[in-house]
């Protein structure tokens, strides 16, 4: 374990940079090359963005030997850059918008002129990334806002070329229970979800699992499907969310959706019918309301941004029936009636973020996001809704991150952050099914299945009392040296977390039926505590972006060491097993070496047309 203490020892370093006075990060960019008439490059000119989207206003730097210039560390929005030198008459362009995770190449032309003279210049911005090798696509606020989804970043990944989901979302019909988003056949553990580009993937199913984020929150979502660089662990779909700001300006939003059964169609055909099926899948009702506000605490110094959400959707399981009361007996399920199944499930969430400009150069920001989610009656075709559906809360379900940047100078900058997962969830029988352990009630309370049938009854279908605690926490840190034609990138990240698991059921065992006939039994284990802990997930990379005129050269490698184990962990008698302990058991370390690299070509030169390839090697994701 000396390599991981040493390479958090180096994390701590970098963060303990990032506080101080003088320190950045990246986001979006411009970049290109200054020239006079005569097509000589020009060094030594002023380039500066200015935006409202900026707390600091504006940000610049000053062109190298080779004329070129790089701004980074730019958050989505609409800018003016103009260009300034000492006896050329100033340049500027007006109105550019620039998207998150882009970097835009705006070439400027000056001509001899008086110092107060300044030129506007007017022209489309370029629409094609000619300096990264990444495929990436954005979802603004506005296509957030109008396209109807479920308005969770499964449903809206959907709409990305490339990205498929293992069940779709229609209409939000899955937006309470976990979609899974994969590309190029990588699977869902392979995705990376971040907010303002800091980890908050979950813990569970080796990361695959996420949380339920209020959409919000974000100004804009960037998912990469292709491409990705050494500053990233996985090769599937990345999922960056760049958080709103506020703004000098109060200002707010309010969103709101309904749809019931008269919205739908039935597709339950006689066909289905003949085949025994009597009811199909359905929503009873579906709303989601979301509201913001986001402003200025002190002008041009702290903003605030927060927003909350109440998400409530009611599904009808397809052949999911409320039994008879007093029908069935102790073999059968109870008899189904016509009335269907409900199963209702809510999500209610608030979100809070701060950006405070703690110097000219030094730029703090936090969020969380806090959720409440709830799911009444969980529950298959076959499941008695009374007796046999599951009851889902969450007493805690948050995301969270505290980030600190700033600008040692034009061209260092240095970034540092922390973030959380943090889950807790249980899966129970409805009220007054779970008995007191070894009273008679618990023995006679056991769960039933009929395997011929495919009828549950008597207590929850899933056979356990579940609970589950998945913890996972990030750090990150990285250094960047930007030049006119080179973007170097150094940093080490770290996840770390544990994840403890629960089983209850009653009489620790499920009898099992054949049309009505007890045959068999399977014998539980339970109660059960178990406890798996992930040490350390830390990546060590470097890479660099170097552009020789129309061509740009991406490279890197990343260094990766995944460490987890499960500590001494005791589980108490059963009714058919002893008191266990065991542990604690240290599972296979794993140190790899993971190379990226990618090439870029600006075709014809006008940033219209480009020529991309990319390559890189990446490893199976892990958790516990």
């Amino acid at each position: 374990m000396r390599i991981v203490r040493v390479l958090r020892m180096v994390w701590l370093i970098l963060v303990v940079i990032a506080f101080a006075p003088s320190l950045a990060r990246a986001q979006s960019a411009f970049t290109g090359v200054v020239r006079d008439t005569s097509g000589a490059v020009l060094p030594g000119v002023t380039v500066e963005a200015s935006s409202p989207v900026l707390i600091e206003k504006s940000r610049s730097v000053v062109t190298d030997a080779n004329g070129a210039y790089r701004l980074v560390d730019l958050r989505p929005g609409v800018y003016t850059v103009s260009f300034a030198l000492e006896g050329f008459a100033t340049v500027k362009r007006e109105g550019i918008e620039l998207t998150a995770n882009f970097t835009m190449t705006l070439n400027s032309e000056m001509r001899v002129g008086a110092l107060e003279e300044t030129l506007t210049v007017t022209g489309a911005a370029p629409t094609v990334d000619v300096q990264t090798t990444t495929k990436s696509q954005v979802l603004s606020r506005d296509a957030l806002d109008s396209i109807p989804t479920g308005r969770t970043i499964q449903a809206m990944g959907q709409l990305i070329t490339g990205v498929s989901l293992n069940i779709p979302d229609v209409g939000g019909s899955r937006a309470m229970q976990q979609t899974y988003m994969s590309t190029h056949g990588l699977g869902a553990s392979q995705t990376t979800v971040q907010v303002d580009g800091l980890l908050v993937n979950g813990l569970d199913g080796d990361g695959a699992v996420q949380n339920y984020f209020n959409s919000s929150m974000s100004q804009e979502m960037v998912y990469t499907t292709s491409g990705a660089g050494a500053d990233v662990s996985g090769g599937g779909v990345r999922l960056n969310m760049i958080p709103r700001d506020g703004g000098n300006t109060l200002s707010g939003s309010l969103f709101s959706g309904y749809q019931n059964q008269s919205f739908q169609t039935s597709n339950l055909t006689a066909d289905l019918k003949r085949r025994g099926v009597r009811t199909p899948d359905g929503i009873e009702k579906l709303y989601n309301i979301e509201g913001s506000l986001g402003g200025p605490i002190k002008k041009d110094k702290i903003w605030f941004f927060g927003s909350a959400r109440t998400f409530h959707l009611n599904t009808l399981p397809a052949d999911a029936l409320v039994g008879i009361p007093g029908t069935g007996g102790p073999n059968r399920a109870p008899t189904p009636g016509t009335e269907r199944g409900v199963d209702p499930q809510s999500i209610n969430s608030f979100q809070g973020r701060i950006v405070w400009q703690l110097s000219q150069k030094t730029k703090l920001s936090a969020y969380n996001d806090r959720l409440l989610k709830n799911r009444g009656a969980d529950q298959i075709a076959g499941v008695d809704p009374a007796t046999a559906s599951g009851v889902w809360a969450s007493p805690l379900y948050t995301t969270g991150s505290i980030k600190v940047s700033s600008a040692v100078s034009s061209r260092i900058l240095v970034e540092g952050g922390f973030s959380a997962n943090l889950e807790r969830y249980t899966i129970k029988p409805q009220p007054g099914i779970d008995k007191e352990r070894g009273t008679p009630e618990w023995y006679a309370g056991i769960p039933k299945w009929d395997q011929a049938l495919g009828t549950y009854w008597n207590y929850s279908y899933g056979g356990e009392n579940y609970g589950r605690f998945p913890d996972r926490y990030s750090f990150a840190g990285s250094v960047s040296y930007v030049t006119g034609t080179h973007n170097i990138k150094v940093g080490v990240q770290d996840t770390f977390g544990s994840y403890r698991r629960t089983d209850t059921a009653n009489g620790d065992l499920r009898a099992i039926f054949l049309n009505g006939v007890a045959t068999t039994a399977q014998i539980y284990n339970t109660p059960v505590e178990r406890f798996d802990q992930l040490h350390a997930d830390v990546g060590v990379f470097a890479q660099d972006s170097w552009t020789l005129k129309r061509l740009t050269l991406n490279y890197g490698a990343r260094y990766e060491h995944f460490a987890h184990g499960i500590p001494q962990e005791t589980s108490p008698a059963g009714r058919f097993t002893a008191a266990r302990t065991f542990g604690p058991i240290d599972m296979p370390t794993w140190n790899s070496i993971a190379p990226r690299g990618g090439i870029v070509y600006d075709l014809f030169g006008n940033q219209k047309t480009a020529r991309k390839f990319s390559m890189g090697k990446y490893m199976q994701a892990g958790s516990t």
